[in-house]
């Protein structure tokens, strides 16, 4: 029972009738205009600031801040201006009060904070527990997305942003993973990311159950690394494929595999110290000792001139490449020892060019060539020249091999050319130089290069083939 001193409803504020009351029209009236204006409310707009001068009948307006006007600037921001028969009426909207705005085809709804969106498009969303988009989100996706497309497109400049878009994955340590996981049928097939460690992988699985590690790009060094494809090659093989700062390619390390595995089988590889294929894809592949890799590598003096796929140049004048080895090093206190240079570029025509030899000291491994007749001799640990008789062209493979203390045997392209006495005296302890021999030097290119002990007649005949084989497949020859 309502008591008899309210005057008005507790929520709307709807005058009530009182007992006794006279002219009780004018108190109903009033109480179904305020009606008229609460339900179903539609204002006209809440961002119109100036009192308009002939509204309609009935017309509902939500003051802004500032409002002006004879009837607007007594009310209060947020009120409801109604106008009717002449007249404007302010009525205070109740907590939780909807409106239909019709100049922004928005519905907003009172309360502690003011006139506030419903359902429209809020400026941003904060601690979502959950986001589905055409889906339902759920505990393990807190965001799930159901659609055929999607884009995401930098802001540009003349609004506001930079032109740029970046995308930020962020994972706690570097033992978690932080990746994107490919599907087929909800099994997964492929997986690329951060898994597990701290290296970019990808891996492929056919049935979302066993993974093999395809590719994998060291956080380090930048090195790609091709896990499945490294299994299949030999150790020395990945040995040399790791030294390389820049991989040389699918093919070439390949090509590189079949070289070693054809010096291994013919008992060649054992024997080298050094192996320069320096026809390589790069200068730091080309300065590599691929029997050891760090170990003995080349070491360019004075400028000499590197092509990718052809090899190091002399300038004829000073230019060179330093071993760092000596021959008393490799013949390690005995007779054996054996040498040669693959020519890959003819030497201008001339005095003799000297591939090989003495960088300083005594003159006990030398090589020599003559571009003119193609004379080719040597020295291998003595002081006299041992004369081999001209070579079938002043370029290709050139070898030269002590087996024992009496002769020298030497060789262009596999084939004996020579073999002459030679008394054996020793080995100097000097460094062992490419391009250079003493004051003279070499003003051809040398695809390869490679020092060791002594070779028979089959080993060097073995050696010339696998590396016509690497070089002629890599395009050199």
């Amino acid at each position: 029972m309502i008591p008899a001193e309210s005057q008005s409803s507790a929520r709307l504020d709807l005058p009530y009738l009182q007992a006794g009351q006279m002219q009780k029209h004018v108190t109903l009236n009033e109480a179904l205009t305020r009606l008229d204006a609460l339900v179903q409310c539609a204002v006209v707009s809440r961002s119109i600031s100036e009192q308009p001068a002939a509204p309609d009948d009935g017309a509902l307006y939500i003051l802004p801040d500032g409002a002006t006007g004879a009837a607007w600037s007594a009310m209060t921001p947020g009120a409801l201006a109604r106008f009717e028969a002449g007249g404007w009426t302010a009525i205070a909207p109740p907590p939780g009060l909807r409106a239909f705005v019709a100049d922004e085809q928005r519905l907003v709804v009172f309360g502690e904070d003011g006139w506030i969106e419903v359902g429209g498009s809020p400026d941003r969303l904060d601690d979502l527990q959950g986001l589905g988009v055409g889906t339902a989100s759920d505990e393990t996706n807190a965001f799930a997305a159901k659609l055929n497309s999607a884009l995401w497109t930098a802001r540009t400049e003349g609004e506001g942003g930079t032109g740029d878009l970046r995308s930020v994955l962020n994972k706690t340590d570097e033992a978690k993973t932080l990746s994107l996981l490919f599907q087929s049928g909800w099994s997964g097939r492929a997986e690329i990311g951060l898994i597990g460690d701290d290296d970019l992988v990808l891996k492929v699985s056919p049935d979302g159950v066993v993974w093999r590690e395809a590719v994998r790009i060291d956080r380090q060094t930048g090195r790609l690394g091709f896990p499945v494809m490294d299994a299949l090659l030999r150790p020395a093989t990945q040995d040399v494929l790791t030294a390389f700062e820049t991989p040389p390619g699918r093919v070439r390390a390949f090509l590189i595999d079949d070289l070693i595995s054809a010096l291994e089988a013919a008992g060649v590889w054992a024997r080298l110290s050094a192996l320069y294929v320096t026809a390589a894809h790069d200068e730091q592949a080309g300065r590599l000792n691929l029997k050891t890799p760090g170990l003995y590598d080349l070491t360019p003096m004075n400028g000499p001139a590197f092509t990718a796929d052809l090899g190091w140049s002399g300038d004829g004048v000073d230019a060179w490449v330093d071993t760092g080895l000596s021959a008393s090093a490799l013949a390690d206190g005995g007779t054996g020892l054996a040498a040669g240079v693959w020519v890959a570029a003819n030497p201008s025509p001339g005095t003799s060019q000297f591939p090989l030899g003495p960088v300083d000291g005594d003159e006990t491994l030398s090589m020599a060539i003559s571009p003119t007749t193609g004379n080719f001799s040597a020295r291998v640990g003595t002081g006299a020249l041992a004369v081999f008789g001209a070579a079938p062209a002043v370029t290709g493979h050139f070898c030269v091999s002590r087996t024992g203390t009496t002769h020298v045997s030497g060789y262009h392209d596999g084939v004996l050319i020579g073999a002459p006495a030679s008394a054996f005296t020793g080995y100097a302890g000097g460094s062992t130089g490419l391009l250079r021999r003493l004051g003279n030097f070499h003003n051809g290119t040398l695809a390869a290069a490679w020092l060791g002990q002594d070779l028979d007649a089959g080993q060097v005949a073995a050696l010339h083939g696998a590396l016509a084989a690497y070089l002629g497949q890599a395009g050199v020859v």
